[in-house]
């Protein structure tokens, strides 16, 4: 087998450059790289030791929860860190609050607009970090007859959450979507408030 050791390679612009044949071994500045191609959706994935390889991508979401109980007094508490209002689910009594109408964060501090209630569970729902994706909200208000609303292109029933005046909807059942268009199966009320929660695409 012969070896071939080249310091620098500069192609001209418009000029295309081609290492090694099918079944060679390439190795660029201490790499080893494989030397077919992979499937369709597949990434260069090293192993940290020199070789690198086409392989799945694999992406591990974690969900973690906490709960707190309402005095009505208490407005300011403790959540995780690095956590903003969009990705950050949050419960009174079972009911989904609207974020920054409801409660605003800074820092680890949750801030309810209004004290919970004495005895009142609160529950704090840690939507996943990982990687690039984030998460965006939108809200409307009822008016007992509109039962479209214009949402976020790219979207199905399964990745908005819905909930009016906090409680939260069934996709499918209580809206549907087309397009940029969320349809209410019963228009929701005169001034009540209507919450859509965008879940992260990737």
């Amino acid at each position: 087998m012969s070896k071939l050791e080249v310091d620098t390679i500069a192609p001209q612009s418009g000029t295309s450059l081609t290492i090694g044949e099918a079944g060679d071994t390439v190795t660029i500045t201490n790499l080893t790289y494989p030397t077919t191609d992979g499937t369709n959706g597949q990434a260069l994935i090293t192993n940290g030791s020199g070789t690198v390889s086409f392989q799945d991508v694999s992406i591990s979401l974690s969900y973690t929860s906490g709960t707190a109980t309402g005095d009505n007094t208490t407005t300011d508490f403790t959540i995780n860190s690095g956590r903003a209002v969009d990705d950050v689910l949050v419960y009174v009594n079972g009911f989904l609050l609207t974020p920054t109408t409801d409660y605003t964060i800074s820092g680890t501090t949750l801030t309810f607009v209004t004290a919970p209630a004495t005895s009142a569970e609160i529950v704090f729902r840690y939507l996943p970090l990982n990687n690039s994706g984030t998460y965006t909200n939108g809200t409307a208000t009822g008016d007992n007859t509109t039962v479209n609303f214009t949402i976020n292109s790219g979207r199905t029933v399964e990745d908005v959450i819905v909930s009016v005046n906090g409680v939260t909807l069934v996709p499918g059942t209580d809206y549907t979507i087309s397009g940029t268009t969320l349809t209410f199966t019963t228009a929701p009320a005169t001034d009540a408030e209507i919450s859509i929660r965008y879940l992260r695409l990737n």
